[in-house]
């Protein structure tokens, strides 16, 4: 698993807990209220209830102090204390949510006309002088049949709000041990992922990181034979794997250093430690201007002693001196100057370049760049004279008159890499001349410095590419660059 998959399903898990928590509390809140709500209508309609029954008590009160102190006025407070328990009942119907709740409204409503009806008549008959019938009434009927079933239905009423208020309040208790739980979780679970998160972050993060920065700064004094573990499959074993093949490039970029302070040293002793110190571009600019120098000199000697061996001589020096001016050119390669160039325009360019020596020669030319390739992010100089290394190797591969010579380019399969290819039918040559041709310190067989498929490779390399040549002696040798496309 890549790193970046790693902290996804990290911070993911993270995020999933916290939306649980946040979940779990938005439940719990909207439980916590929905419970208050029940216990406060419960707590109402026992209210009302308590309400309906004083003022119906205080009312059939009233009957007795009728027939017992012959009150006067006795009627008028029985109205009156009744006056307010309509709208009582008005509100507690109201506050009834279900069947059975609007039931008890209906039993105690019905209980409570009974006894204020009987209560009526009982005041008729005492108001028409009729006061046995009325003291019977009271009696048999009012307080013991009307009253007690008054009592009976509100006191039942009273008890079914308490039950329903034990039930939320059990529901409501059970709601918070749920919550209680569930949240205990997710804080144990957050804990847990923080604690694997910060012990990935140490270990799979923070210190190969610093590995890397601690093998940065050997090599910036100098050590190139620093490496880093590159076995990891993730975006930091990629790091360590460029880093690697950046500290080989440079390591053959001294030993090509190395190669030229070799060369120098022939220039005398006295000055060989200047030129070992050197930085290894100026090394090489020194080193052309120098060689160019021995070569004006021992053309101009003329004595006949060193007439056959100054020749033969200019001629090697004469070759070395190309070899690095190419060196040169290519402006060794160490600094790219990227800029999105039409790789199409180049290739032509490239190939015209060498138009007449392919018609001097009768060579014979394929030349295919697929529609698909146009514009790239490259070094535009340094592609230019990588190609042209690969079309001069194959031209000196070929025969003095004839030969095939193709060059192709193209995009790979997945459209991420440019390709190019070049390839000839000449001499070819076994494999392992092709690899001692990459190692510090090869000559051809004019004894002439192989510098230019190293500086090819070098060039590729610097772009992030890769460079491979495959040869056979008599069937010709292909070569192919491959190009990775930015932007």
């Amino acid at each position: 698993m890549n790193l970046r998959r790693k902290l996804l399903t990290t911070f993911g898990v993270l995020a999933l807990l916290g939306l649980t928590i946040v979940g779990v509390t938005f439940w719990v809140i909207l439980q916590w209220q929905s419970s208050s709500e029940d216990l406060n209508g419960h707590y109402l309609r026992s209210l009302e209830v308590q309400r309906i029954r004083a003022a119906t008590l205080e009312a059939t009160r009233e009957v007795s102090d009728a027939l017992g102190d012959e009150d006067p006025d006795a009627r008028q407070e029985f109205e009156d204390a009744l006056r307010g328990v309509d709208k009582e009942f008005e509100l507690w119907s109201d506050l009834a949510e279900t069947e059975g709740e609007m039931r008890q409204v209906r039993e105690v409503r019905g209980a409570y006309e009974t006894i204020v009806g009987n209560s009526r008549e009982f005041f008729d008959l005492l108001e028409s002088g009729r006061r046995e019938e009325a003291a019977r009434l009271s009696d048999a009927v009012i307080e013991e049949e009307n009253f007690d079933a008054f009592k009976r239905t509100t006191e039942a009423a009273i008890a079914s709000d308490r039950e329903k208020r034990d039930v939320v309040q059990a529901k409501d208790r059970d709601v918070r041990r749920t919550a209680q739980l569930v949240l205990i979780i997710a804080a144990f679970g957050t804990v847990s992922m923080l604690f694997l998160l910060a012990a990935y972050l140490v270990s799979d993060l923070f210190r190969p990181l610093r590995e890397v920065e601690d093998a940065l700064d050997d090599v910036g004094r100098g050590d190139l034979n620093r490496r880093l573990d590159a076995e990891r499959s993730d975006e930091l074993g990629a790091v360590s794997r460029a880093f690697n093949g950046m500290v080989e490039s440079l390591s053959r970029r001294e030993r090509m250093g190395g190669l030229a302070s070799g060369l120098a040293e022939g220039a005398g002793e006295e000055n060989g430690a200047a030129w070992r110190d050197a930085p290894s571009r100026v090394t090489l600019h020194r080193l052309v201007s120098q060689l160019r120098s021995r070569v004006a000199q021992l053309s101009q000697d003329e004595t006949p002693y060193a007439a056959k061996e100054q020749r033969e001589l200019i001629s090697q020096l004469d070759g070395l001196s190309q070899a690095v001016a190419r060196v040169t050119e290519f402006g060794f390669p160490l600094d790219l100057d990227l800029s999105r160039t039409d790789v199409r325009a180049l290739l032509y360019r490239v190939f015209m370049r060498f138009q007449d020596e392919f018609a001097e020669r009768a060579v014979s030319l394929d030349l295919e760049i697929a529609p698909e390739v146009g514009h790239a992010v490259v070094d535009k100089l340094k592609l230019r004279e990588a190609v042209a290394e690969l079309l001069r190797n194959a031209l000196e591969a070929l025969p003095e008159n004839g030969g095939h010579l193709g060059l192709r380019s193209r995009l790979s399969e997945d459209g991420t890499e440019l390709l190019i290819e070049v390839a000839d039918d000449g001499a070819g040559a076994e494999q392992s001349l092709i690899d001692r041709a990459f190692e510090p310190g090869a000559y051809d067989d004019g004894g002439r410095p192989r510098t230019g498929l190293t500086l090819t490779r070098a060039v590729v390399e610097q772009h992030g590419g890769r460079f491979g040549i495959e040869s056979e002696p008599g069937e010709g040798t292909y070569a192919q660059i491959r190009l990775p496309l930015r932007g």
